[in-house]
């Protein structure tokens, strides 16, 4: 059994560990909320893209001229996979790779190919482990999600399914639903589908809002040069606010899982320390009460 002084150092030790992950689980308190909020900040964007791109898309001869809005046969499926880029946040990865796997045994059995791109480290180490090719890796857009890289991410995706590269492109992100809860989603970017869409806007601001249809047809549109180079436009800024919704919930999220996480690490240390010093004072009272006994012993033995 180890001595008090090994007990004390122990005590020293839960402490300091405890007052660390209560300062983690602090940081990702307030991270959680401000991610929260630009998800929210967001939505205002978005329907108001989403508006107009209604009013342009309800040309049907536009709706048909557009690859975009156009659903192929499944031949080769792009996940765009949102990780975290640290640890230390529970089963918050490990549930986007379990829901990912199960898409991926699906669509295998139906002998379509998969790729995937890559956001957050922690996702370049755990795609490696699953059936299909890597194509792209964008590990700094978690962190710090800069309107640079988030427009980068976009075309790429763009680019590969109007080149037909890829005939459908997902996202599978973590949503936000509360601080514990979060939820794996899988949602398809393109083909564009307007229930997807909105959906998607509708969830930005956790409220089912209904007829979003109705402020269109009610407004009314001067189309410039084109409604097809219109419609393309307005395409292509959906899937960048898309991306970045996903980035954002995954965030806030992450930061969610990890602050309960931190949570449970802080009760585990208070409740360890209980324990060490339940033992620190019993091996001490012990001493004590030994101590006693042998003087009493020495002073009889005198007498």
């Amino acid at each position: 059994m180890a001595g008090t002084r090994e007990i004390r150092r122990r005590i020293k030790s839960v402490k300091n560990t405890g007052k660390i992950t209560r300062a983690m689980e602090m940081i990702s308190s307030v991270k959680m909320r401000k991610a929260a909020a630009q998800v929210v900040a967001l939505r205002s964007y978005a329907k108001s893209a989403w508006d107009v791109l209604l009013a342009v898309s309800s040309a049907r001869d536009v709706r048909d001229m557009s690859p975009l809005l156009a659903e192929r046969p499944l031949k080769k499926q792009l996940f765009v996979v949102v990780t975290s880029n640290r640890g230390l946040c529970g089963s918050f990865n490990t549930q986007v790779f379990r829901r990912l796997r199960a898409d991926v045994a699906s669509l295998r059995a139906s002998d379509a190919s998969i790729d995937f791109v890559s956001l957050g480290r922690k996702g370049d180490a755990g795609l490696k482990f699953l059936d299909g090719d890597i194509v792209a890796s964008f590990p700094d857009v978690v962190a710090n999600p800069s309107a640079s890289e988030i427009r980068s991410i976009a075309k790429f995706l763009f680019n590969g399914f109007e080149s037909e590269r890829w005939d459908r492109v997902s996202l599978v992100y973590t949503d936000f639903v509360s601080a514990l809860v979060q939820k794996v989603r899988v949602h398809q970017v393109l083909p564009f589908f307007e229930r997807d869409a909105e959906e998607q806007i509708a969830e930005m601001g956790k409220s089912k809002e209904q007829g979003m249809r109705r402020s269109v047809l009610e407004a009314e549109y001067s189309i410039e040069p084109a409604p097809e180079a219109v419609l393309r436009g307005l395409l292509f800024r959906l899937v960048e606010m898309q991306v970045l919704h996903a980035v954002l919930e995954s965030n806030a999220s992450q930061e969610a899982a990890r602050m309960v996480a931190m949570r449970n690490a802080s009760d585990a240390a208070k409740d360890m320390t209980e324990s060490f010093t339940l033992l620190y004072n019993q091996l001490r009272q012990a001493k004590v009460t030994q101590e006693i006994a042998e003087l009493s012993a020495g002073m009889a033995a005198v007498a």
